[in-house]
């Protein structure tokens, strides 16, 4: 299993744009194979600033989702919302 743990801010004001087009591109994201879950959270603390929570079945996976035509449709669309660059972090499940 492979976990994708992004940590994404907005430009003030931009949150709820960018919660717009997340919940267009997430049940997309779900029908891609391998994908486990897929699950973004707003900070309680800062309206501004997001997690983002992937599980993939393996590597493969993560790479086909980085791949498809709504993953880059999204990210184009979001890119003039954020202030500076995602946090990713890979990480892969302790058995």
């Amino acid at each position: 299993m492979i976990v994708v743990a992004a940590v994404l801010k907005t430009a003030e004001g931009k949150g709820d744009e960018l919660v717009k087009e997340f919940k267009k591109l997430a049940p997309k994201v779900l029908k891609d194979p391998g994908v486990i879950s897929y699950v973004m959270h707003r900070s309680v603390n800062d309206p501004n600033k997001f997690f983002v929570y992937e599980k993939y079945e393996d590597q493969e996976a993560l790479k086909y989702h980085s791949s498809t035509s709504h993953f880059k449709e999204f990210s184009k669309a979001i890119g003039p919302m954020l202030s500076g660059r995602a946090e990713i972090e890979l990480y892969s499940e302790v058995k």
